[in-house]
């Protein structure tokens, strides 16, 4: 009786581990130590009207050759790019292990309307954010417009949610500069980390016996893509812990991650 006892007790570790083991992907640890550094080496602004900016970028660091993106968009990999218009730009560098930096450059308007943007944060929830247009230069009036919408006279946009968005601000003169602007959530990484050591740094688990390690801040935020995943796919935490996210728990992870996933 005892022996069939341990071989019963034996058989359900194992299917824990399993469970949990059959969750786990592996994280690039290096890159919280040897992390991706991307800086500005030169940059030519543009002249109103014309694509005639460029950007040239340095990456380094994680031991590997890099790829680019310049706004979402797949870019050269030498790290210039040319044939830019006025406006803002964010410049991702990924390495082959999948370590990234993030870098935001402004080609100016050489000789017309340039402008900067102020945000407030949005709940997660709700679309309670805003944005506020500050222009300069240029012939006067300005006018604005928000994303593929319509030009108009007003400089803020409100009542928007937790996002990325693209404002064009144009002058008297048809001159033009576009922003690409991020709107902030109001979920804090203590709330989310509030969730994770609830719920998923559990032991037999995320705990320390499994990777990685989600009790260490540096690994929930090096592993957020994964876990807004896992958790959106309601398999993390995983079903035989008996704990589960609430729909509102769900939807704050996922406004964290869109945030950029910011530590504490």
């Amino acid at each position: 009786m005892k022996l069939i006892k341990s071989v019963l007790v034996l058989f359900l570790l194992i299917v824990v581990m399993w469970r949990c083991t059959s969750e786990q992907e592996p994280i690039p640890d290096d890159c919280v130590a040897n992390g991706v550094t991307l800086v500005l080496d030169t940059k030519t602004d543009a002249n109103c009207g014309l694509a005639d900016g460029s950007i040239s970028v340095n990456a380094s660091g994680a031991g590997g050759s890099f790829t680019y993106t310049v706004n979402g968009q797949p870019a050269d990999a030498s790290g210039t790019f040319q044939n830019l218009a006025a406006g803002s730009y964010v410049i991702v560098a990924t390495e082959a292990g999948g370590c990234t930096a993030e870098l935001t450059v402004e080609v100016l308007n050489a000789d017309g309307v340039n402008a900067t943007a102020d945000t407030s944060v949005s709940s997660c929830e709700n679309p309670t954010g805003s944005i506020t247009i500050n222009a300069t230069g240029g012939a006067t009036p300005y006018e604005y417009k928000l994303d593929d919408g319509a030009f108009g006279n007003s400089a803020s946009f409100n009542a928007i949610g937790a996002g990325d968005y693209e404002v064009t601000v144009r002058d008297a003169s048809g001159c033009e500069v576009t922003l690409q602007v991020n709107v902030k959530s109001d979920v804090t990484f203590g709330e989310i980390n509030t969730i994770i050591q609830t719920n998923c740094a559990v032991p037999g688990c995320h705990a320390g016996n499994q990777g990685p390690d989600l009790r260490v801040a540096g690994n929930i935020t090096g592993s957020a893509n994964r876990i807004q995943i896992r958790t959106g796919a309601r398999t993390m935490p995983p079903p035989s812990s008996g704990r589960s996210l609430t729909d509102a728990e769900i939807e704050k992870i996922a406004c964290w991650v869109a945030d950029g996933a910011p530590g504490s």
